[in-house]
């Protein structure tokens, strides 16, 4: 009875050897139709990367950080930067970059998948015969026309998925593919990134630069001083080193090239001296005047 089991046990060992050597012949067939394909299109190859999809976090590539890219495809296709990757044994990737992001992201896919798991993508509802999900329902309707149902009608079969993040328009196919499905998806998949621009653009925060003021830290007293002096010119506020002036010169001065046109403008700024007051006038002594009344002195 023992001996039974293990040779059970051993022709389960020997099957899965036979399968992963079937797996890894198959791997390399496939590499090297993608690599020719790649070399025929004028695309670059790339046999794997590790760090690819963690590019992205949505759809097919939800939770996929510890999967590896490989037969990677990258290059322009009629003006659009694109990859196309397998992650590993779980699906054909293509993703097609926007030349202006969206703070909206969409996920079209068949009506036979699931839904997606992101809890920032609500149901917009049936497109063609696929079915719509979008971060921003309102905003999302502006593209929901009839392009996008005659684009939904059109697409292929095996494109299960697409959807967009940020800048990037993605799609998902099964992994036995060949290089004319390859090139339909791609077409695809730009189509629908051409489509997005109809999206409104993110929404880039803006910092603190060098000329403004952090309204968390108070003013200085020379900031307010020098704001102060400035708003009674019109002309540009140019700032010196004292040390090249002395302890007297002025920390603003204003240069009086306002009205002066652009040629003849110099090119160092005219430097204004502070003023200086002149000293006040001592008081004159005042003679005094003699009384007609009074009486002349007795010589």
């Amino acid at each position: 009875m023992t001996a039974m089991w293990f040779g059970l046990a051993a022709i389960a060992l020997i099957g899965a050897g036979v399968l992963l050597y079937v797996d890894h012949i198959q791997r390399q067939r496939v590499g090297r139709v993608r690599q020719i394909w790649a070399k025929t299109q004028g695309f670059t190859y790339t046999p794997a990367d590790p760090n690819l999809p963690s590019s992205w976090r949505r759809a097919a590539l939800s939770k996929q950080d510890y999967l590896s890219a490989v037969d990677i495809v990258s290059g322009v296709r009629r003006g659009e930067q694109f990859f196309l990757f397998d992650l590993e044994d779980t699906a054909t990737i293509i993703a097609v970059r926007r030349e202006i992001g969206s703070d909206v992201d969409i996920d079209l896919r068949l009506k036979s998948t699931p839904p997606p798991k992101d809890s920032d993508l609500e149901l917009l509802g049936a497109i063609g015969h696929r079915i719509m999900f979008a971060t921003d329902l309102e905003i999302a309707r502006r593209i929901c026309d009839q392009r996008m149902v005659a684009f939904t009608e059109a697409l292929p079969p095996k494109l299960q998925m697409l959807w967009s993040e940020g800048m990037w328009t993605l799609g998902s196919m099964p992994i036995a593919t060949a290089g004319r499905e390859w090139d339909g998806a791609i077409d695809a998949v730009a189509k629908l990134s051409g489509i997005l621009h109809a999206l409104p653009p993110a929404s880039e925060p803006q910092g603190l630069n060098g000329q403004t003021h952090d309204p968390g830290r108070p003013r200085s007293r020379q900031a307010v001083a020098d704001e102060a002096a400035a708003a009674q010119f019109d002309g540009p506020t140019v700032r010196v080193d004292k040390g090249a002036f002395g302890d007297d010169a002025p920390t603003v001065v204003h240069a009086a090239i306002r009205d002066q046109p652009m040629r003849d403008r110099p090119t160092e700024p005219r430097v204004v001296p502070p003023p200086r007051y002149p000293a006040p006038e001592r008081a004159r002594p005042q003679r005094p005047v003699p009384d007609r009344h009074s009486a002349p002195p007795n010589n």
